[in-house]
Parts: C-alpha cells; sequence; structure tokens
C-alpha cells in the first residue's frame, strides 16, 4: 500500500491552495502522483514556493543542514514489508549519492530533531519539496510502493522539483495540451528560469523525477508528453539516473 536535471526547491508565492490534501475518492490508485489540488499532482507547496513565479530567486535554504535528514516511519500504517522498501529506498540514495566514499546524503532516525521527514499513510504520494524547520509528511498511499516511487517523493523532500517542467524543456519534449486532463493544465507549466538551477545539467529523460508520458491524460491511450529524442523513455521509477545522483551531489556540494 504504498506508495535532476532536476529542478531545485527555492522560494515563492502560492500557485494552489496551501495545504490542501486530496480527497481519497477523487485520488485514482494506478495514477497515485496525480493528486487533485495538488501542485504538479504531488507537490504539498509552502508558504514563499512557486517555482512559476517571475519575481521568484533561487535559494538553497531548503537543504537538509549537511545532509542530514531525520526520519520517522509509521509503523502502524506500514507492515514490516512495506517499512523495509522505505529503508531500501533511502539506503539506495544514501549510497548511491556517497562521493569518494563519504556520504553525500545521511538518513538517520529522528530523535529529538523539530525538522525531520515522517514517512505516512494517506491518499496517493505526495510531499513538500526540501527543508521547512519542521516535520515534512512523505505520503506514500495506495500504489506508492514501487522503490522508485519512494524514492522520486525523498527527492521532493531533499529540494527537488519535476524534471518535465524545467525552463529549456521545449527543447525535449512536446506538451500535448489537447489531451489534458481539464483542469490540470497548470501541472504542465514551465518554471522560472529566475527560480530553478539546473546546475549545469542536461535534460534528463531517464531522471526518476520525470513524469510519464500519460500523465493527467484525458484518454491513457495517447501521450501527453512526446519525447523529441527517438527511443528516449520517460517516467520510470525504478531507480536513480546518473544524473540525478549528480545533481544531488551538486545540490548538496559533497
Amino acid at each position: 500500500m504504498l506508495w535532476v536535471t532536476v529542478v531545485l526547491c527555492l522560494g515563492y508565492s502560492l500557485a494552489v491552495p496551501l495545504g490542501q490534501v486530496p480527497s481519497t475518492p477523487e485520488t485514482n490508485e494506478d495514477f497515485p502522483e496525480e493528486n487533485p489540488g495538488l501542485f504538479e499532482g504531488d507537490i504539498e507547496l509552502r508558504p514563499g514556493q512557486n517555482p512559476l513565479a517571475r519575481n521568484a530567486y533561487r535559494n538553497r535554504n531548503y537543504r537538509w543542514p549537511g545532509g542530514v535528514v531525520p526520519y520517522v516511519i509509521d509503523t502502524h500504517h506500514f507492515s514490516s514489508s512495506e517499512q523495509h522498501t522505505i529503508h531500501q529506498a533511502m539506503q539506495t540514495i544514501s549510497d548511491k549519492t556517497k562521493h569518494n566514499g563519504k556520504a553525500c546524503i545521511t538518513f538517520k532516525p529522528r530523535s529529538h530533531e523539530s525538522a525531520y521527514i515522517k514517512y505516512q499513510g494517506g491518499s496517493g504520494c505526495h510531499t513538500p519539496v526540501g527543508y521547512h524547520h519542521s516535520m515534512s509528511g512523505v505520503t506514500l498511499g495506495s500504489g506508492c510502493g514501487q522503490i522508485g516511487t519512494i524514492m522520486h517523493e525523498t527527492l521532493h523532500a531533499l529540494g527537488f522539483w519535476h524534471e518535465q517542467s524545467r525552463p529549456d524543456r521545449d527543447g525535449y519534449v512536446s506538451i500535448k495540451w489537447s489531451n489534458i486532463q481539464h483542469g490540470r493544465e497548470h501541472n504542465f507549466d514551465k518554471y522560472s528560469t529566475a527560480m530553478i538551477d539546473t546546475l549545469g545539467q542536461h535534460y534528463d529523460y531517464g531522471s526518476v523525477m520525470h513524469y510519464n508520458a500519460y500523465s493527467f491524460a484525458i484518454d491513457r491511450r495517447k501521450p501527453t508528453i512526446e519525447v523529441k529524442q527517438k527511443g528516449a523513455v520517460i517516467g520510470q521509477r525504478t531507480h536513480l539516473s546518473p544524473i540525478d545522483i549528480k545533481k544531488i551531489q551538486l545540490y548538496y556540494e559533497c
């Protein structure tokens, strides 16, 4: 039941209602990252955040200090098998992003820290982006159990946004606006160039932070995103891409 050029977490004004939680009847278990009312389907905006804002500015204050992330897992909600998958996701991020044998991201069980992530149950998959001096819920509902989906949501908590919304995306993908569900078009807007740091990395079709080709589609047999590179596949939820790993290392300066 669990469940880079990435784009990084930076300051901005609200684009959707703050803290709105998707209602269970409207959440499609087959598409658990498409939660009604949340920014781009699985991002819970906090005050001062909006990567679409033209007057926004780049801000790295949403990095977890020292790359250390205290965590809690709701053991009452997740089975021992599900808890194991969550631990695997955290361990994979930690192991894959080590540089010269030194940890870039360290997950540690929470003791007394006021800022921490909490893996919790709920409707669909969704997470606030970055460090916020308080608890950040990584919500993993039905359909969110893949290790890659858990890593996707955890990378949001680490400060990363979606790949297909970066400012230069039109050179790599085409958005099929006519097949996007009514009222969901804003999920395909591009982020402000003043807001987003691509860390000098190329557009990453293989990023775990990329939408799949049929996200928010009216007709699920037809794509909402078409790639411009022949043979490129988007939307995988199995592993961190080499660019995902590089961007985490660059963002956390490790």
